[in-house]
């Protein structure tokens, strides 16, 4: 029975860990402006994933995206018994982003929240934090006069 259970916990942690966050620099092909006239670099997206059971123990959480030389990062990392999915985090991935693109400007960043339960019968609830920008190019270096 004991060897039951413990599949069964194997198997439940196994769906949790997932896809636990996404991050994505897609670089900006296309001709199109935006709202200040200019072109961005890159548009950015991420989003960490957190699980808790009955909406306040910790279960599972995504790492946020700090490393790698990949443009998109689909990352199974997961932190058990943590809470990762926060806006600041997001943040963390995005200053990475930043870096990795050589900028240090964004326009039209957008967070939001989305916290469901319904998909699992009220016990799991499940938190997504996701945030988007563009990419702007570095303003020039001001002259000295």
């Amino acid at each position: 029975m004991k060897k039951l259970y413990f599949a069964a916990a194997a198997c439940a942690m196994a769906f949790f860990a997932g896809c636990s966050s996404y991050s994505e620099i897609a670089y900006w092909k296309s001709g199109v402006r935006v709202n200040s006239g200019e072109k961005p670099l890159a548009s950015f997206l991420t989003q960490n994933f957190s699980y808790q059971l009955f909406h306040c123990i910790p279960i599972a959480t995504g790492v946020p995206w700090t490393e790698g030389d990949e443009d998109v990062m689909d990352d199974y990392n997961v932190e058990w018994f943590a809470d990762k999915a926060t806006v600041d985090n997001n943040i963390v991935s995005l200053r990475y982003a930043l870096r990795k693109v050589g900028s240090n400007r964004v326009e039209d960043l957008v967070s939001s929240y989305d916290d469901s339960s319904m998909w699992s019968l009220f016990l799991v609830n499940r938190r997504e934090v996701r945030t988007s920008c563009l990419i702007m190019p570095p303003e020039p270096p001001a002259e000295k006069k």
